[in-house]
């Protein structure tokens, strides 16, 4: 406040002689001017401070029944934006406590009181109210943007132990906040190597930018994000903690993804079209002279037809099968039952499970759960990961379990092995068009399921060991409940 502007103060005194003292110390004062309202009694020192037009209150301590310090709880319980100084005739070191406890600033004995100390008085206190009134504004803005950041913003202690997070993570994770304060950081880490490595790379430089991770929700659901963050110190007790944001990056990641995969094949559909003209014309060729041999040759070159025309068909098939899976498809979407297709796909593949000898364990939990799917495509999508797990389980020792359970408008296919499971740098390329592990597959049928999946609104995700088997994963949304 300005020396020049008029310091407005209530008094709030019974006693007349005290008023008159306090108003001579106050002329005494040279440099800053002031404003006195005076009142005499506890019931209009209510009404005038209700009012909030002061800079300053002083309150005698003893005002008839009542105190100072029940003024103060009666009318600053929730508004208590300027200082106030209790005025004692005697000192009382346990009224002075409560007066601190209540927010008060300053308490004063009133025969200690002189021109110079009530000036100090009031302007160091002013200087105070006005300081904190800064930092609340400043804590309020910030405390605003935590809560209504879109990031997940985080403060943890050096052993990842949550101490605040805001409301995004509620969102993202599934947890409630009271859930997460609860939590350990690294109770989110789908790798839990890579939150060793995050905690490595901010100890050793003191901040970690764009930390790409693998998050999981609730419901075990993968969240690709980055975190950025770093070390921060109390400097009341100098800990360590960790300060940080967490910006998803799911639906990017997602949405990059598919615009790759539709890139990809586009670039191969159209090379896949080019192909097929450029082999067709000469198979045909090739076939034609093989009719015409066979009729002048039957009898002493028959095998050797034979390995051609089987040869060409598979040439003819592996064209055809190229064609069909680059095309751009569309659903024809109606009310399907999920076990009967689910069996459906079974059915398709049974032959050649039953060729290798190979169980396949079905748990269904509802009969009736009905979803909106194209149900020719749903099985395509289905039979390419079964019969991915009949080729890799062995022969009179394989056990497959497909099972589903639904809940919360959301239905989970689980399809499993006790095959050799996936090499780690296969993983992330088992979805990719014309990508296989297989001497003779064309790296089409993960690709194809994965696009239909998607076109269902849905997601799939696997789970492998080397040795003990892989699961996939297939959740389906839009359930109709029957």
């Amino acid at each position: 406040m300005k020396s020049s502007e008029a310091i407005k103060i209530l008094l709030v005194e019974d006693d007349a002689g005290d008023h008159f003292l306090f108003k001579e110390y106050l002329s005494d004062i040279k440099n800053y001017s002031y404003s006195l309202t005076w009142a005499n009694s506890y019931d209009l020192g209510v009404e005038l401070v209700k009012k909030r037009e002061h800079d300053i209150y002083f309150f005698d301590y003893l005002l008839g029944a009542k105190t100072g310090l029940d003024l103060v709880q009666q009318c600053f319980s929730d508004i208590i934006d300027v200082p106030v100084i209790i005025l004692t005739g005697l000192g009382n070191q346990e009224a002075d406590m409560k007066a601190m406890e209540l927010g008060v600033s300053d308490y004063l004995v009133k025969d200690e009181i002189d021109p110079e100390k009530l000036e100090r008085t009031i302007r160091y206190s002013i200087g105070q109210s006005q300081m904190l009134k800064k930092l609340k504004a400043s804590e309020t803005k910030f405390r605003s943007i935590f809560e209504n950041s879109h990031d997940i913003i985080y403060v943890s202690d050096i052993d990842g132990n949550l101490l605040d997070i805001n409301k995004s993570a509620e969102n993202l994770f599934g947890y409630s906040h009271e859930e997460l304060l609860k939590m350990n950081t690294a109770d989110l880490y789908d790798n839990k190597e890579d939150r060793l490595n995050f905690v490595d790379v901010i100890n050793e430089t003191g901040i970690c930018s764009n930390f790409e991770v693998t998050l999981r929700d609730k419901e075990g659901n993968k969240k690709f994000c980055t975190i950025t963050a770093s070390i921060q110190r109390r400097d009341d007790d100098n800990n360590v903690y960790y300060q940080g944001i967490i910006h998803d990056m799911t639906q990017r990641k997602k949405a990059e993804h598919d615009l790759m995969i539709a890139e990809k094949l586009a670039i191969t559909g159209k090379i896949a079209r080019i192909l097929a003209h450029e082999v067709r014309n000469p198979l045909t060729n090739i076939n034609l002279s093989v009719e015409q041999l066979e009729e002048d040759l039957k009898d002493e070159y028959q095998p050797y037809f034979d390995i051609i025309k089987r040869n060409s068909k598979r040439i003819n098939d592996l064209v055809t099968e190229l064609i069909e899976n680059s095309k751009p498809t569309e659903l024809k979407a109606s009310k399907s039952t999920l076990q009967s297709i689910l069996q459906g796909t079974i059915e398709l593949a049974k032959d050649r499970a039953n060729l290798k000898n190979i169980k396949i364990i079905t748990d269904f939990e509802n009969e009736s759960i009905e979803i909106d799917a194209d149900e020719s495509k749903l099985k395509i999508a289905l039979l390419n990961v079964l019969m991915n797990a009949i080729e890799a389980v062995e022969a009179n020792a394989g056990e497959i379990r497909i099972a589903y359970k639904c809940e919360n408008e959301k239905c989970m296919i689980s399809i499993g092995d006790n095959g050799c499971g996936i090499k780690d740098e296969y993983l992330h390329k088992i979805f990719d068009p014309y990508f296989t592990g297989k001497s003779t597959g064309v790296g089409l049928g993960l690709a194809t399921t994965r696009s239909i999946i998607n076109m269902h609104n849905g997601t799939i995700e696997v789970e492998t060991q080397l040795g003990k088997g892989t699961v996939f994963h297939i959740k389906l949304n839009q359930l109709i409940a029957n």
